[in-house]
């Protein structure tokens, strides 16, 4: 048998287009300013009619986390669901050029690939308008044996949760991981993802997931406690590790009764979150896989998270490698 890869991932395939704008062009189109804005394939169209793209970057939360884990210096596959279009074949290729396996290739015959068109203004502020197209649209038909097994783990994203049929998938996915001896790790992803499928999640975290992210308002939300401390003694429970990051004051990783305080690694400016999460857990799944010590796993995801807060957009600016 080759040596297994890192990481294979399966979320929602996303592209980030980003257009310089201001605030009276964003308000003739009815969008919410300096927000998240679901949208349908005919306005995402107008928009990339109207406007010119400055730039495409290859996103996405799970995509976001896979890019970080190769900055690092991994490798792994990116489970995801593109149209041959102009959006999907920059992904592909970005995935590959970043060291990614994309193994569905153009699985969308009808719907676009996903593409959250970001309106950058020149003081920061950022307006999104989210078209999630066919990232959603996976099945268990997408999911092959042969391009799941060999690798060391295997993530989840919570977003892809909101669809049936890639509810099934993921299920699919996680019986192949667990015959194949991988651990599975999976992320909360939103507070309100976990307020639709908290009952959902809670069987799918006690059977079958290894590893749980989350920040500390989901970890509140599954466990419906008001306090953090109350979060902890839920993580606890759950007898896995669970790495629950904390903003500005750093993270905890709890592994059964233990739990490990991982400080904060400083950034002179804060100018941008997004991402911060995802790249968290690049970091940690990066050291899960390099057999590292939870603590250090911590630290990677710190300062994975860091670097990414520096700056404007959810990849990282550096090889997070040179970091280390």
């Amino acid at each position: 048998m080759s040596e297994r890869l890192d990481v294979v991932g399966i979320g929602n395939a996303m592209v980030d287009a980003i257009i310089p704008s201001n605030q009276n062009e964003i308000e003739k189109h009815n969008i919410n300013r300096d927000s998240m804005n679901l949208i349908d394939e005919d306005l995402k169209n107008n928009l990339h009619q109207e406007y010119k793209i400055k730039e495409m970057i290859g996103g996405g939360s799970l995509g976001n986390s896979m890019f970080g884990i190769t900055s690092f210096g991994g490798n792994g596959s990116f489970i995801g669901k593109i149209k041959d279009d102009n959006i999907g074949d920059f992904l592909q290729k970005d995935m590959i050029r970043e060291g990614l396996q994309f193994p569905l290739g153009f699985t969308s015959p009808d719907i676009s690939t996903g593409c959250c068109t970001i309106f950058v203004e020149e003081d920061g502020t950022r307006t999104m308008c989210t078209f999630l197209g066919a990232g959603t649209l996976i099945s268990p038909e997408d999911i092959k044996e042969n391009q799941i097994v060999n690798h060391k783990m295997a993530y989840l994203e919570g977003y892809l949760w909101d669809n049936e049929n890639a509810k099934k998938a993921m299920k699919k996915m996680v019986d192949i991981c667990k015959a194949d001896d991988q651990k599975v790790a999976f992320t909360l992803s939103d507070l309100f993802c976990v307020d639709r499928h908290r009952d959902s999640f809670s069987e799918l975290i006690h059977n079958d997931i290894d590893i749980l992210f989350g920040n500390s308002d989901e970890i509140c939300s599954m466990s419906q406690s008001s306090t953090i401390e109350e979060g902890i003694e839920y993580a606890k429970s759950l007898k896995i590790i669970c790495a629950i990051t904390l903003g500005d004051k750093g993270s905890v990783i709890v592994n059964n009764n233990d739990v490990i305080e991982i400080e904060p690694i400083k950034v002179d400016k804060v100018v941008d979150t997004t991402g911060a999460g995802d790249l968290f857990a690049s970091g940690f799944l990066f050291g899960m896989s390099r057999k590292k010590e939870l603590k250090e796993c911590g630290h990677l995801a710190s300062v994975a998270s860091a670097e990414v807060i520096s700056h404007y957009g959810a990849r990282p600016l550096v090889k997070l490698s040179s970091l280390i």
